[in-house]
């Protein structure tokens, strides 16, 4: 599981834009580096950083005390390979996330935390990459409608409370998990279970506060 308020993201090609837009959409600060940045990544919560993340003065600018995942996202693996490497150096703790293209590619997860494949896997795949385990995005939806597949955590304003009183609109309980039985309106939302919500992008960062809390994993 991650805790952060803040995603660093190497790449503003096609994946490291939509990645950024993600998590922006969920609420998190997200800064992105690049050398010939993708000025049309927009959003108040993205800091586009001009400069080469492999170079120890710009990584470091961008790596904060509220850090707490780096993606390195640009399409040559070597250089995803060393920003996820030195980015280890600013900071305990930091989860890192490569963009590899080998198939034999899980190899490196010596020197990451965890590799993505984007010849086999959606943007959404590396946003869970990034993400951590208590929410994650089902991947093969497609459009601006997220499904996610989310735990309640034991402090969060939604446990305990009835679906309809404890989300926005825009969204929707569909089920448990695990469960085989649809959720209702008046359902109780029960702290430690894990249950499938479908959310419209500009609601899926409160539906994210709501069952994890405000500290919550991006």
């Amino acid at each position: 599981m991650t805790d952060t308020e803040h995603v660093v993201i190497a790449g503003s090609g096609r994946v490291g834009h939509r990645v950024a837009q993600h998590f922006a959409d969920r609420e998190r600060d997200v800064t992105v580096i690049d050398p010939d940045p993708d000025w049309g990544i927009e959003g108040e919560r993205i800091e586009v950083l001009q400069g080469d993340a492999t170079k120890p003065p710009v990584l470091e600018s961008a790596i904060t005390e509220r850090t707490g995942v780096v993606g390195a996202l640009t399409d040559k693996q070597d250089t995803n390979l060393v920003v996820c490497m030195a980015a280890k150096r600013y900071a305990t703790g930091l989860r890192t996330v490569a963009r590899i293209e080998e198939r034999a590619g899980d190899e490196y997860e010596a020197y990451v935390d965890e590799v993505y494949f984007p010849e086999r896997a959606s943007v959404r795949a590396a946003v869970n990459a990034l993400s951590g385990s208590d929410v994650r995005t089902i991947e093969e939806v497609t459009g601006d409608l997220e499904i996610l597949d989310i735990r309640v955590g034991y402090d969060a304003p939604a446990a305990g409370e009835v679906v309809s009183d404890a989300l926005p609109e825009g969204s929707v309980v569909i089920a448990e998990t695990d469960g085989h039985v649809a959720v209702q309106h008046s359902t109780k939302l029960i702290e430690g279970r894990r249950y499938i919500i479908a959310a419209d992008r500009d609601v899926v960062g409160e539906v994210i506060r709501q069952c994890r809390g405000e500290s919550a994993e991006i």
